[in-house]
């Protein structure tokens, strides 16, 4: 079963990715956070550097674009492809509540008649040998809408679809509708990969009994928690604790590469802790302190307080729920 990292805006660029595939190389795929199409079609600076190949070179990246004007999104294909890429995702999954008053993201679910129209502009002018994927939720606010979105799906040529089974009203909470997922299954023509709430490895095995047909999982939050949950699921190691710690102090080395000041450094390393943690529930006063840490000296101490004040229990998820 192919397993997928799920981008997570501003965490899973190079620096982590890299780093992961180096420590963990079982994963399959990964994917970039999102980047909206522009009218230039082209990209420099910290996306230019995240999706340059030669930063990338170790691991299968497919970027992922948000945008729902067909010239931006077909000049960007262009650039893509120039770079070497053979496949790009579409982002119809996005929730936030910005992005879907725009009409992006799970927002491009609301109107079928304007989303039919943008994949027909799309795939009548795709470039030869490039190929497209999506992410997408099953509807914007009731789960009646999933039949007649994925019907339109069956319409065009994707590569596969990456199916997040929540409404974009949910955001991420509540439980994932496994019973629209089913539904899903016996309608698409696709391959179809299940995204949402694996967080351990009896919930993937789970998913794979209850739905066969599928061609794999993509795990976002349960796999920065967990790094080593994909090397688990495919019948390895569970996540070890001094290898943990060596891929959080190379995880510290490739973002310091990357982000010059130690302001910029250290407000990434605490949204990677945020995840982190979960592997030391026993700390209470070292996370805090690392919270409130305002250098990159007061992480450092903050962070071998949280080792030697909890127990490493490698982390399985916080609830049952399938």
């Amino acid at each position: 079963m192919n397993c997928y990292f799920a981008p997570l805006e501003s965490i899973t660029s190079y620096p982590l990715r890299n780093t992961h595939a180096h420590f963990f190389p079982e994963t399959d795929k990964y994917f970039s956070p999102f980047v909206s199409a522009n009218e230039e079609g082209s990209y420099s600076g910290r996306i230019a550097r995240d999706l340059s190949p030669t930063n990338n070179e170790k691991l299968y990246l497919v970027p992922q674009l948000m945008g729902k004007n067909p010239k931006h999104m077909l000049e960007v294909f262009k650039y893509l492809q120039n770079l070497g890429y053979q496949e790009v995702n579409l982002n119809l999954g996005c929730p936030s509540g910005t992005v879907v008053a725009k009409g992006k993201g799970a927002g491009m679910l609301r109107n079928l008649t304007l989303l039919e129209e943008f994949f027909n502009d799309i795939f009548s002018a795709l470039p030869s040998g490039l190929s497209i994927s999506v992410k997408t939720r099953i509807g914007i606010s009731d789960s009646s809408e999933t039949e007649d979105i994925f019907l339109l799906f069956n319409a065009f040529p994707f590569s596969e679809m990456i199916v997040h089974p929540r409404l974009q009203k949910q955001f991420y909470k509540g439980n994932v509708d496994l019973d629209a997922f089913r539904k899903i299954c016996g309608i698409s023509k696709h391959k179809l990969i299940y995204n949402g709430d694996i967080e351990n490895i009896a919930t993937a095995i789970k998913i794979r009994e209850e739905f066969p047909e599928i061609s794999g999982i993509m795990l976002g939050r349960g796999l920065l928690s967990n790094p080593a949950l994909v090397r688990e699921i495919k019948g390895g190691l569970a996540l070890q604790e001094e290898e943990f710690k060596d891929y959080i102090s190379a995880v510290e080395d490739a973002f310091s590469k990357e982000i010059a000041e130690d302001r910029n450094l250290l407000a990434k390393l605490k949204e990677c802790w945020t995840y982190f943690s979960k592997n030391y529930p026993g700390s209470v006063r070292g996370i805090k302190e690392l919270r409130k840490a305002k250098n990159m000296a007061e992480y450092r101490s903050a962070k071998y307080r949280i080792y030697s004040e909890s127990s490493f229990y490698a982390y399985r998820g916080e609830k049952e729920w399938i």
